[in-house]
């Protein structure tokens, strides 16, 4: 046996959450391409491509842990809002002129819905629905952190009233699809926070391997009603959170050098995201078509493309000064 599989240990402990955070992104983000591109052919990919939006789940859940251990350096609210104003936004508008020119036609009155992202909460034009809901949970990050966070009983109860009425709106259709994305992911992102508390304060893995555990029967309950409620298949999926995650970051013990791609794919993850969104839209509004015999093909094209143009932009972006 090597070294490194002798010095691992393979239960699961709270800070690997942390400690794995580059490769959740990084599996999440192909998990999201998956699902975009699908596969026809191969099967057993087909199989775990058709619910790779609960990737987007474990996106908001290590996002809120990320702000959760920036705010707790004790910036400045302006110069927490910057760091993500220069984060997100410089790409965006990159990703969004090339959609707006190339798939779109925008108008100048459009274009400024979509980026500033406006569009998606008035009913106008928009470029991806993630974006404008993240831009949101970010805005809203302080507040959760200095008053929401201390009070555990109050942010339980937030958390699991917006859970209990997304059944709800999903079954009553009280939200537009995209705006239902939104809604039910929120007590991802604050939870993802409260667990980067819970890291820094040393807390216990008891409590996550229980809520691992507790997922499975709701999800089981649930799954087999998406074929009368569409969007059951997006609640179904969000109690398994917890046990994705675990998953992830346990067989990342295994994977050795790998994690190191695995890692600066989840590093890029955003810029990943808005450049296969390009190439999605493309393909939903029938300007990109592949053949069934050329799919496959295609789409472990795209997903090994898109995670290198990505990685590639990162590290421009990376490089331009007044955005460090």
């Amino acid at each position: 046996m090597s070294p490194h599989l002798k010095n691992m240990s393979l239960s699961f402990q709270l800070k690997d959450l942390s400690t794995y955070r580059s490769e959740l992104m990084g599996w999440s983000i192909i998990w999201v391409m998956m699902l975009h591109f699908r596969f026809i052919t191969l099967k057993p990919l087909g199989f775990i491509a058709q619910y790779g939006f609960a990737g987007v789940e474990i996106f908001l859940f290590v996002s809120g842990m990320g702000l959760y251990y920036s705010l707790q350096k004790h910036l400045s609210i302006g110069a927490f809002y910057l760091k993500r104003i220069k984060r997100i936004f410089p790409t965006y508008y990159l990703i969004g002129i090339i959609a707006s020119l190339l798939l779109y036609n925008d108008t100048l009155w459009s274009f400024f819905f979509r980026c500033t992202t406006i569009g998606f909460w008035t009913g106008g034009p928009f470029f991806t629905w993630y974006i404008p809901s993240i831009v949101m949970l970010y805005l809203f990050a302080p507040v959760i952190y200095y008053h929401l966070l201390r009070n555990r009983i109050l942010a339980g109860i937030i958390c699991f009233s917006i859970i209990f009425f997304s059944f709800f709106v999903a079954k009553d259709h009280l939200l537009s699809r995209d705006h239902y994305f939104f809604f039910y992911r929120i007590p991802a992102f604050i939870g993802g926070m409260y667990c980067g508390k819970l890291i820094k304060e040393g807390g216990s893995s008891l409590t996550f391997l229980l809520m691992a555990l507790a997922g499975i029967p709701f999800f089981a309950v649930f799954l087999p009603l998406h074929h009368d409620i569409y969007a059951f298949k997006y609640y179904a999926l969000f109690f398994l959170l917890p046990a994705f995650m675990v998953t992830i970051c346990t067989g990342s013990k295994f994977l050795g050098k790998f994690n190191a791609i695995i890692r600066k794919i989840g590093e890029s993850s955003l810029e990943i995201y808005l450049i296969q969104t390009l190439f999605f839209s493309a393909f939903c509004s029938g300007r990109l078509s592949v053949h069934e015999s050329w799919h496959d093909i295609c789409t472990v094209t795209l997903i090994i493309g898109c995670s290198l143009m990505g990685i590639i932009l990162h590290h421009i972006m990376g490089r331009i000064k007044f955005l460090q």
